[in-house]
C-alpha cells in the first residue's frame, strides 16, 4: 500500500483527488501559494531558493537581485 503523503504547506495528510508536486515537495492545491504574496497557485509557479512564487513577484525578485 503506498504511503498517503503529506503537503508541504499545512503538514496535513492529502486525501484529495489531486495532488500537486512542486520542488519534489506535495501540496494540496489550496496550500499551493506564492511566498510573497500569498496568492494561491493554480496553473502556473516560478521557483527560487526552494519558494515558490506567482510570475510577478517572481521577476519582481530577480529584478531586485539583479540590481543590487
Amino acid at each position: 500500500m503506498a504511503e498517503i503523503p503529506q503537503c508541504a504547506g499545512c503538514s496535513q495528510h492529502i486525501l484529495d483527488k489531486f495532488i500537486l508536486k512542486v520542488l519534489d515537495r506535495h501540496w494540496h492545491s489550496k496550500c499551493l501559494k506564492c511566498a510573497d504574496c500569498q496568492t494561491p497557485l493554480a496553473d502556473k509557479c516560478f521557483s527560487r531558493a526552494g519558494s515558490v512564487y506567482c510570475k510577478d513577484d517572481f521577476f519582481k525578485s530577480v529584478r531586485l537581485s539583479l540590481c543590487s
